[in-house]
């Protein structure tokens, strides 16, 4: 029975043993599967890495040598594709920087792509900038070769113009003493015709709200005048329609003028300009005649002595004064 007993126990150690040993072989089996399970997934992580980095040599170096074939004699363009080059290199510093983080593998595909697209963009923008310079090239030396050919027609025309430069000088010095002595003899001839004024005569008005002028004197009172002047008899001038200037001074010594109330200005007998106040139309028949006109001042009239002068063939055909109190 003893004997019986001993057996049963070995029987039941072994068994357990056995169990005990099939568990530490299958416990050690899942521990070599999961090791290897992550050793395969390390390798698929790195081969996916040396793959995002090839991708990104590739496009970095494609980009480069893309920019190299631009390059030329055109100095700015130059500068710009440096420019260039230097902006993918920090690019590639940074997409770099995302892959040695396993996490940012995505981001960094995301970024190689923003270079490529970049890198076309760019490219294209260049390639055409070439284009367009080349054609501006083309069109400066287009330019050179025709001004030269200009250049060569002008020495030629000028050399003729010389010589004819000498003969119209010879023709203007002729014409300019024919000129004076014809602009002396016009001076004469168009003083004699002018149609001398006397008799003039300055009146200052008020208008009243009704319309009604009454004559005053102060010049507080005054917002009108009226001039009126005798044409007198001339047997040189022709009978016709004659201008007279009427311009008149105030006290400071100041053409009044306002071009809106038919001011303007005349070239007087010795070539300058003189502002005049308001002009009269006559049909001179060739005899004595009466004529008037009215100036309405815009604003209040100074107290002192006022001149008038009245033009006519840009000399002065007679003058005046008036006060007003």
């Amino acid at each position: 029975m003893s004997q019986k007993n001993s057996q049963s126990q070995l029987i039941a150690v072994a068994s357990v043993t056995i169990v005990l040993l099939l568990g530490v072989i299958g416990w050690q089996y899942y521990k070599s599967s999961q090791q290897q399970k992550i050793i395969d997934e390390n390798a698929m992580e790195l081969d996916e890495i040396s793959q995002v980095k090839a991708e990104l040599e590739k496009e970095y170096y494609e980009a480069l040598a893309d920019l190299e074939e631009l390059r030329g004699d055109n100095t700015e363009l130059n500068a710009m594709i440096e420019t260039q080059k230097s902006e993918l290199k920090k690019q590639k510093n940074q997409i770099s920087g995302l892959i040695r983080d396993r996490n940012d593998l995505a981001a960094a595909r995301e970024e190689i792509q923003l270079l490529k697209e970049q890198a076309q963009t760019t490219l294209a923008e260049l390639t055409q900038l070439r284009e367009e310079n080349e054609v501006l090239v083309a069109n400066n030396q287009r330019l050179i070769e025709e001004k030269d050919i200009l250049t060569d027609e002008v020495n030629k025309e000028r050399q003729i113009n010389d010589e004819l430069m000498t003969v119209k000088a010879a023709l203007v010095e002729e014409k300019e003493d024919l000129t004076k002595e014809r602009n002396l003899l016009s001076k004469k001839v168009d003083r004699a015709s002018v149609i001398d004024v006397t008799d003039i005569d300055v009146q200052g008005y008020k208008i009243k709200n009704n319309g009604k002028e009454v004559k005053r004197g102060s010049a507080k009172n005054v917002d009108l005048l009226k001039i009126c002047f005798k044409a007198n008899e001339n047997a040189v001038a022709d009978p016709g329609n004659e201008a007279f200037y009427v311009r008149i001074i105030d006290p400071a010594g100041t053409p009044i003028a306002v071009e809106s109330m038919g001011s303007g200005v005349l070239m007087n007998s010795q070539g300058e300009e003189v502002r005049y106040t308001k002009t009269k139309e006559l049909m001179y028949t060739g005899t004595d005649a009466m004529s008037c006109l009215s100036w309405q001042s815009e604003t209040e009239m100074q107290e002192g002595v006022y001149a008038v002068e009245i033009f006519n063939k840009g000399f002065i055909a007679g003058k005046s004064t008036f006060n007003l109190k």
